[in-house]
């Protein structure tokens, strides 16, 4: 369905969530995990523990020697995550700020799916107005490309050094291909269940040897400087790339285009002034990453101004004692403020996360359940003469 950038950040991620999503703990195996993003052609998987969320990607499993071995406890990240009445333009400001490919979604504290910046882009292919958006308006450069002769295993040390998942290929400095850490982890590490006769599972198949162009892709998506921003979002999506590269008349490349700089553009409805979240009583090192925690807040909140527009601050308060030994149960308190109005939210337990999730509901439903009172102008008295 046609519609603009601003009717998509608008929207509601829901109709753009990838909802057949196997959920994993920390103690399973990398070699576990590996197997389900290769049959599904994923680049991330869920991982949930004790009201955390996050994801393990490809690129993560890069630095692992025996996947069958290897708990993923050390190497999934916690990113926070979002629910599928979230606004597509929160979403886009959740990855963009926190540095992630995507996010678990989230609905009465179980992981019903995942929102990509490739589910994002997907979607973009329907704004006709990126037609108009030249694609070198967004690129990044420069770009760090390697020599079609250099080897994989100082490609894959790059990607672990630099946090990428692709890099160019050149020959005589013109673009002949691309390598991923898909095309290195699928290569090389073998998942449980995929081995044959006399392969030891979940070890690699070998030291990461050879060059790259054993394992490039030899057509990468490539546009020149005047192709349009729609064009490089459709290419992705037909050619199924996660990147594009612009190259000039000689194949020289002159940026990247992934969907991160793709989707950035929907920001520029965001409304510049950012509500107030004051989170109090606790430390940076007792906290999960307090960005992503003011920004949860903020989530629910704008949900509600509708209703609430004059919300202006929201306060949250944690007090900890201690108790049973070494554990530390923790009180939290939130106050949402207008001038006219306050919603207040309480919750309690042992573990931060959960008790953090559970305020963010609680207050949720606070706002949800309270109907705005419009100011009343002054009544006129009338007089007879």
């Amino acid at each position: 369905m046609a519609r603009t950038l601003e009717d998509l950040a608008s929207s509601e991620i829901g109709e753009l969530v990838h909802s057949d999503v196997t959920v994993f703990s920390p103690g399973d195996t990398a070699s576990k995990v590996l197997g389900e993003l290769k049959e599904t052609r994923r680049y991330e998987a869920a991982v949930a523990s004790g009201g955390k969320f996050g994801l393990i990607t490809v690129r993560d499993m890069l630095g692992v020697s025996q996947t069958a071995q290897t708990r993923i406890d050390g190497l999934w990240r916690v990113t926070g995550s979002a629910s599928p009445g979230d606004p597509v333009i929160d979403v886009v400001e959740a990855l963009i700020r926190n540095n992630v490919r995507a996010l678990p979604v989230v609905e009465n504290r179980d992981i019903v799916g995942i929102v990509s910046q490739v589910d994002l882009t997907g979607a973009l292919c329907d704004v006709p107005e990126l037609e108009g958006v030249k694609a070198k308006e967004l690129m990044r450069g420069p770009v760090i490309s390697l020599d079609i002769s250099e080897s994989v295993a100082f490609a894959r040390r790059l990607m672990l050094e630099r946090g990428f998942s692709h890099v160019p290929i050149v020959e005589y400095n013109r673009l002949v291909g691309m390598v991923t850490a898909e095309s290195i982890v699928h290569t090389f590490i073998t998942p449980l269940g995929k081995t044959t006769v006399g392969d030891r599972i979940g070890e690699k198949v070998a030291r990461f040897s050879g060059i790259v162009n054993r394992i490039m892709d030899f057509h990468p998506l490539a546009v020149g400087p005047e192709a349009s921003a729609l064009e490089a979002v459709r290419g992705l999506r037909d050619r199924q790339k996660s990147a594009c590269v612009m190259t000039d008349q000689r194949g020289a490349i002159l940026g990247i285009v992934t969907p991160r700089e793709l989707i950035g553009p929907m920001l520029r409805f965001r409304v510049a002034e950012e509500l107030p979240v004051y989170i109090i009583g606790i430390s940076n090192e007792d906290f999960f990453e307090r960005a992503v925690a003011e920004e949860k807040v903020r989530r629910v909140v704008r949900r509600s101004m509708k209703m609430h527009p004059q919300i202006n601050e929201v306060s949250i308060r944690i007090k900890r004692s201690q108790a049973r030994g070494a554990r530390t149960r923790y009180e939290a308190t939130a106050r949402a403020l207008s001038p006219e109005e306050q919603f207040l939210a309480e919750a309690e337990g042992w573990d931060l996360l959960v008790v953090f999730d559970e305020l963010c509901d609680t207050l949720d439903k606070a706002l949800r359940g309270s109907k705005h009172k419009p100011e009343r102008s002054p009544r006129r008295r009338r007089f007879r003469r």
